[in-house]
């Protein structure tokens, strides 16, 4: 059987990143081919064989603590419960390997696998020296290597990295991204094609999400269709204000996914533990959603639900929020003015679900041709 290497954040204990990343891992196993995520590349000999791979590693390694602040929260450990379950999740939805041993390299590149970028902001500058999500343990192989539906996350690249960018990139077979923005950000640094595709957790079915949601373990206390679900990716006070506002309003139960300190001390129900099985079932049965966060507004358009986005106070990544809203008919979900909660309840997916299915079509025949 064929052989895909996966490189993306499929590890990292966000929803989205693991719902993308599993996405993805079954579209490609229904085009028959084995998937595997790599979570780590640390051969020394081949490192040391190729310095420039080495170099970025040792520069990443002494800025690590600058990436860490980027893209988590040092303040809001997870529960034992928690990563007990999210490793069961790891273990049973996402293959994945640590490649640290040169005999274990040298045994996969007789397999003359492809190896794939994406999805998710993996090419965000705030990690450092382009290095394995831009697949360069790869670049010596002759390997098939492409990308699917990668981001940046940032609007300018510091020019140090350019050169490395361009580097990688061009080397590509096949360049995919998530967002119009990154196809402008990367215009005269980068001399190759690159295409715009919908996000994994779009490439699918949705009967997927629907058996992976019969997983969740929700209390009795969350009846479906008689609560809102609150999740929120960035700290800000001036979501809370705005849900006393909804709840107000509604009178209904509000649901907290927490992801930060402050979510889980909210006089809410808290949902602690979660794992994308709990994400999904609580976005599907939820009587409307608040939210700042992209994958929650995709799986509130796969679902059709009510929707309500905030706007982040870091707007680095609004590019994804517009392309996916424009595109969708679903403009009218980003809030305007959050000192005042305004029930929209009417809203047609039927244009943007047809659109969805465009868009679909052209993301799976790119990947066909593209994985050759």
């Amino acid at each position: 059987m064929k052989k895909a290497y996966i490189l993306t954040f499929f590890y990292s204990t966000n929803y989205g990143s693991k719902l993308q990343a599993t996405a993805l891992a079954r579209y490609v196993e229904s085009l028959g081919y084995e998937v595997c995520f790599i979570k780590t590349f640390w051969d020394i000999p081949y490192l040391l064989r190729h310095p420039s791979l080495m170099y970025t590693r040792v520069m990443n390694l002494i800025n690590r603590k600058q990436a860490h602040a980027f893209f988590s929260d040092e303040d809001y450990p997870i529960s034992e419960e928690r990563q007990r379950r999210i490793d069961h999740y790891n273990r049973t939805e996402l293959k994945y390997i640590t490649i640290t041993k040169h005999e274990q390299w040298k045994k996969i590149l007789k397999e003359n696998p492809v190896f794939i970028a994406g999805s998710d902001i993996i090419w965000q500058p705030a990690l450092g020296y382009p290095d394995k999500y831009f697949l360069d343990f790869a670049y010596y192989t002759g390997c098939r290597r492409i990308s699917y539906a990668s981001s940046v996350g940032a609007k300018q690249l510091p020019a140090k990295y350019r050169k490395y960018y361009k580097k990688y990139l061009e080397s590509f077979d096949a360049i995919s991204v998530r967002e119009n923005a990154t196809i402008k950000l990367f215009k005269g640094i980068v001399n190759k094609k690159i295409v715009k595709v919908i996000d994994p957790t779009l490439l699918v079915q949705t009967e997927v999400w629907d058996k992976l949601s019969e997983q969740a373990k929700i209390p009795d206390t969350v009846k479906p269709g008689e609560y809102i679900l609150c999740y929120f990716v960035m700290k800000d006070e001036r979501y809370w204000k705005y849900v006393q506002l909804a709840e107000q309003l509604t009178h209904k139960k509000v649901v907290v996914l927490p992801m930060h300190r402050q979510d889980e001390i909210q006089p809410y129900e808290i949902i602690p533990d979660g794992t994308p099985s709990e994400f999904v079932w609580l976005i599907k049965n939820a009587a409307f959603v608040i939210t700042d966060s992209f994958h929650a507004s995709v799986f509130s358009f796969i679902y059709e639900k009510e929707l309500y986005i905030l706007r982040r106070t870091r707007q680095d990544e609004d590019e994804k929020f517009a392309d996916l809203l424009s595109r969708y008919g679903m403009s009218d979900r980003m809030v305007t003015d959050e000192t005042a909660f305004s029930r929209k309840e009417q809203h047609s997916y039927e244009e943007g679900k047809k659109r969805l299915e465009a868009d679909r079509e052209f993301a799976r025949q790119f990947l066909k041709e593209s994985l050759g």
